[in-house]
């Protein structure tokens, strides 16, 4: 076979792959529609309001590790403290802080030491001190030796009183009914073990009348963020819950019961994505118990995060995550393809394979066998704008779907300009964004090989 039919050979089937892989999240995107209808059905604001107040509402726990944040500690907490909702507790884990994040929780809060009435069902460094509030009875606040962050949440998780949990970030705003949303499926289905939410982007959004508003999207970084949290981690999602196979993340917005993590053993301290490394075992923990576990993922704005704004930051939080993942997946590679893990180990987890690992590389090698294959004449311009359209030209269109059915389906969405803006980043996302996200991620494969 010649060199050339090698590399004509080569491009057609990574051409393949990636229709196939489109082909698929297009029909994950076309599953969101029903499943947006269908909550829609039930989340009337009348069926929240005849909720408060009652004993139908499970008891929550919401924790959050802090570490050297003096700056949003206090205000964060405040954040916490004023949710609606009828019964739930906010534990604050101070994660040995080297600034004056303990004194100034201890100095607007008014806090008290406590004894340490706590079952620890999970080891962790020393807890130094327990406290509550005079002025939030909600409130406990936890002061203890650096340990990491998976360190702290398990540390919060020991301390929390409520069989349902929240473990969330400093970078997150929620929405004051974001508990209420977020139960609803609990009630709804005996089934259901976790609860997840979509992240949507804060930034340059605004406050009206105790709700966020979203503000005009700035930047081809942030805005190319945009649309990848509206294509990914909204309508994807939702597909998935119709598939019946939804990954849960234990942190940021996700409720689940404390006893499953505590049968795990917590996060793990050794790994760079802990939640998503729980996720995973919390599904063959069920899956070995014999539990046909719901995950459902709603899709109203419960909650908001800050994204980062400069190219360095997003390098960086792609391959920490991308290590995560790695040792996530290489630590229960003994799920993936494996039947007994239902649709989970059969579909959802090779899925999470193949965009994590295959597909920054194959991309990348795709882009450098066709600048070959053009210079040598291997192939024929026709067929490399064929290729073209079906690698980038198909995730655009992707894009645009997700963005037109939020601006269709979320009525706080900016018609007046966002809109606008973020089909024309559908674009910028795909031409040069996409790229340096394939080389972050792909490159940072190898050294976590190695590392092992």
């Amino acid at each position: 076979m010649t060199t050339a039919a090698l590399l004509a050979g080569a491009l057609t089937a990574i051409m393949i792959f990636f229709l196939t892989l489109y082909s698929f999240q297009a029909f994950l995107t076309l599953w969101a529609v029903p499943e947006l209808w269908s909550h829609w059905r039930v989340a009337e604001d009348a069926y929240f309001l005849s909720l408060v107040g009652t004993n139908a509402l499970p008891p929550i726990s919401v924790v959050v590790a802090l570490y050297d944040a003096e700056r949003d500690a206090v205000p964060f907490a405040h954040t916490l403290l004023e949710l609606q909702y009828p019964r739930y507790e906010v534990v604050v884990v101070n994660d040995g802080s080297t600034d004056r994040t303990f004194a100034l929780l201890q100095e607007a809060f008014d806090l008290y030491a406590v004894p340490p009435a706590v079952m620890v069902n999970i080891a962790t460094e020393p807890v130094r001190g327990y406290y509550r509030s005079r002025t939030h009875p909600r409130l406990l606040v936890l002061d203890k030796e650096h340990g990491g962050a998976a360190d702290a949440m398990n540390a919060g998780m020991n301390a929390a009183r409520y069989p349902h949990a929240l473990a969330t970030g400093r970078n997150i705003v929620f929405e004051r009914d974001a508990l209420l949303r977020l139960t609803r499926p609990f009630l709804l289905d005996r089934d259901v073990v976790a609860v997840g939410s979509t992240l949507r982007p804060a930034n340059g959004a605004r406050v009206e009348n105790g709700r966020i508003v979203p503000g005009t999207v700035r930047g081809w970084v942030l805005g190319s963020q945009t649309v990848e949290y509206l294509r990914g981690f909204l309508m994807q999602r939702l597909g998935w819950n119709r598939v019946g196979s939804n990954l849960m993340f234990p942190g940021n917005t996700t409720l689940f019961k404390r006893e499953h993590i505590f049968a795990l053993g917590g996060f793990r301290r050794d790994i760079d994505s802990p939640g998503f490394d729980l996720a995973i075992r919390l599904e063959r923990y069920l899956a070995d118990q014999g539990i046909n576990p719901r995950t459902p993922v709603i899709p109203e704005q419960v909650a908001w995060t800050t994204l980062p704004e400069t190219l360095g930051s997003v390098a960086r939080a792609r391959r920490r995550w991308q290590h995560g993942v790695l040792a996530a997946l290489r630590s229960n590679r003994g799920m993936l393809g494996n039947p007994e893990f239902g649709m989970f180990g059969l579909l959802a987890l090779p899925y999470l394979a193949i965009v994590a690992l295959a597909a920054p590389v194959l991309e990348l090698v795709g882009y450098l066998l066709l600048v070959i294959a053009l210079v040598t004449g291997a192939v024929s311009a026709g067929f490399a704008a064929a290729y073209l359209a079906a690698v980038l030209g198909y995730g655009i269109l992707l894009s645009v779907w997700a963005i037109i059915l939020y601006a269709l389906t979320f009525e706080r969405s900016d018609s007046r300009g966002s809109i606008p803006r973020l089909l024309a980043f559908a674009v910028v996302e795909a031409l040069g964004y996409r790229q340096l996200m394939a080389w972050y991620r792909a490159t940072a494969l190898f050294p976590a090989r190695t590392d092992s």
